[in-house]
């Protein structure tokens, strides 16, 4: 039973990570409407259930719940708050402190598990272009921030969870200033309040996979990003929740968000599956999202639900995702979670991400006036996603990075798949080549990303239809084939560079060009977004082209396994060193770690035995000495 006198400070946040009473700290959390109640339990208010269900969080180790603030019942009438609502608010809040738990709540709420639960006196009106309604949005966030103003538990307000969603249509049509500026709007009215907040707001993955402006790089506004993923709705055809592209996808999203903001993944979680399978999922990518960064999880959701009202009725597989059932009785996830959250705010309390030798380096978008069918087809969003693959197989440590970011820094840098490479991108990256980097770079279009003679060393002769003739090449012992999507296929001669590998018809497939102290690989396919179709991952060995450019560049790689399923991230807190080692695939597997030491010893070798999407953790000093966490 938690300590009624249990009161915490606020969470502060520095140097991408949050802090509480000076001390590092992480968010392990959980998403919450009450069983019975569901999204009515504003208006059905049950102080004992949620006092009884917030005990029984504390109990499994969580600190903190992520609740939602459905704007329609908080504001029924346009600029009439209900005081009863905002008393139930600050009730919530005290009770989640009695418990120890931080409170997050999101905002704006109106979206909620595929359905709108809408203002009545909205009226359809555009919630980013209506002046009129951007000022009710702006007073309401306000008007909560100033009721939790004094309660010692805030972590962060979310602005509005999938707020997107409730005209995709409109938010889609917002350009980068527009959605920067209703960001800055509304963080403004909070902080004015709420001195203290930290605001987020979080999306589903399209923040990251694109179709919107409400992306990590535009939120320099908030404090944080929250994100979230589930296996079964993405691009990137995941065969199963247990296939090894799943319990990857959530932390390539943290990852890709963290180069921008600190994110908070805030619904971590799978669907359309059994319970082992979701246990073991949720094992896997949680620990695999906070190796990457994340600063805190919540996971989707408490307990299942017994109501069948709205969402549930039309979803009814919404309510068997908790992790309680229904009658209360611990899931496997929650023993999982339990096991995770123990370990974060643990042993590996203070450990972050070191700074990566590799750099994924991906192309700005320009702003284009109706290119039409001068725009490069297809998308962009599938190839960063396989590079994140295939460096985690060949546990390169890397992070994403672009034009304005310090590329020097990397020994090596990546740049797949690209559709378009602009000149400004280009002059950046053969400044960094200059200076001594090493890039490797795919191309993914021909007009407007192939080859150039000043940076690659090659130039275009012809395109061609003939696909069997760039069906694949060998290149380090290794076959890569290929498959190609409709359309012309680039046939480059060599202009200085060195031809590494060739395709049937003898034009160069992979080259080498020197460029004042650095050296550029040119392969003249889209090695990674052709990756993008189910069980192609496991084709071929795709990764050692990644591992073999790596060696040429001197990547230094502290922790490696012979198995590519399993990951290897190594994190730091001051000179201890924590590697955390992950099995993503399905199956149990025997591999070999082995661990780079300092110059002079020796390098150590460990054999290990990890279950289906099982975790390990080793420490060490910085010396190479083993240690206890």
């Amino acid at each position: 039973m938690a300590d009624d006198t249990v009161s915490g400070r606020r969470v502060t946040f520095a140097d991408g990570a949050l802090y509480r009473d000076g001390q590092a700290f992480v968010s392990v959390g959980v998403n919450y409407h009450p069983s019975p109640t569901g999204c009515d339990y504003w208006r059905e208010w049950d102080g004992v259930r949620i006092d009884d269900d917030f005990r029984r969080m504390a109990e499994a180790g969580l600190n903190t719940v992520r609740f939602f603030v459905f704007w329609a019942d908080f504001e029924p009438k346009e600029g009439v708050y209900d005081s009863t609502m905002t008393d139930r608010l600050r009730e919530l809040a005290r009770t989640a402190d009695r418990h120890g738990l931080l409170c997050l709540p999101s905002l704006l709420t109106i979206w909620m598990n595929g359905q709108r639960f809408d203002l009545p006196w909205r009226d359809g009106r555009d919630l980013w272009r209506d002046a009129d309604l951007r000022e009710r949005q702006r007073a309401f966030v306000h008007h909560i921030a100033a009721e939790l103003r004094d309660e010692p538990n805030i972590l962060a307000y979310d602005l509005g969870d999938e707020v997107i969603h409730v005209d995709s249509r409109s938010s889609a049509a917002l350009d980068a200033e527009e959605v920067r500026a209703w960001w800055g709007m509304l963080a403004t009215a909070m902080r004015d309040a709420d001195p203290d907040a930290l605001v987020l707001q979080a999306n589903e993955p399209s923040a990251v996979l694109g179709g919107h402006a409400f992306r990590p790089e535009n939120a320099e506004r908030l404090d944080l990003v929250g994100l979230h993923g589930f296996p079964v709705w993405t691009p990137f055809h995941i065969e199963s929740v247990a296939a090894r592209k799943a319990t990857a996808f959530v932390p390539y999203l943290v990852r890709r968000g963290s180069a921008h903001r600190p994110v908070y993944v805030d619904e971590l979680g799978s669907y359309g599956c059994d319970e082992a399978t979701a246990a073991q999922y949720l094992r896997a990518a949680a620990h695999s999202a906070f190796a990457a960064g994340a600063v805190g999880t919540a996971v989707w959701c408490w307990q299942d639900f017994t109501t069948e009202r709205k969402p549930y009725a039309l979803r009814p597989n919404e309510r068997r995702v908790g992790l309680l059932d229904e009658d209360g009785r611990e899931k496997d996830a929650l023993t999982e979670y339990r096991a995770f959250t123990e370990l974060v705010t643990g042993d590996l309390a203070g450990f972050r991400p070191l700074p990566a030798p590799v750099g994924v380096f991906l192309p700005e978008a320009e702003p284009q006036d109706e290119a039409g069918y001068l725009a490069p087809s297809g998308s962009d969003a599938p190839a960063p996603f396989y590079a994140h693959l295939l460096l985690q197989q060949a546990h390169l440590p890397y992070e994403f990075t672009g034009r304005d970011a310090e590329l020097e820094r990397h020994a090596l840098v990546v740049c797949p798949s690209a559709r378009q490479l602009s000149l400004p991108d280009r002059h950046r990256l053969a400044r960094y080549v200059r200076s001594g980097g090493v890039l490797l770079y795919s191309t993914g279009s021909l007009l407007d990303a192939a080859g150039d003679e000043e940076l690659f060393g090659i130039r275009v002769r012809d395109f061609t239809r003939a696909e069997d003739a760039h069906a694949g090449f060998t290149w380090a012992g290794v076959r890569f084939p290929l498959r190609w999507e409709d359309g012309p296929i680039p046939v480059i001669d060599s202009a200085g560079a060195e031809t590494l590998a060739a395709f049937a018809d003898g034009s160069p497939a992979l080259t080498r060009h020197r460029l004042g102290e650095g050296s550029v690989y040119y392969l003249n396919a889209p090695l990674e977004a052709q990756l993008n179709a189910p069980y192609r991952l496991q084709e071929a060995d795709w990764h050692r082209l990644y591992e073999a450019v790596a060696e040429e560049a001197g990547v230094p790689v502290a922790l490696t396994a012979d198995d590519p399923s399993v990951e290897t991230t190594v994190l730091g807190r001051g000179d201890a060193r924590c590697g955390v080692v992950i099995n993503h695939a399905p199956e149990a597997v025997d591999t070999v770690l082995r661990r780079r030491t300092p110059e002079g010893a020796p390098e150590t070798e460990k054999l290990l035995r990890l279950e289906p999407k099982g975790v390990r953790l080793l420490f060490w000093d910085a010396d190479g000495s083993e240690r206890r966490p």
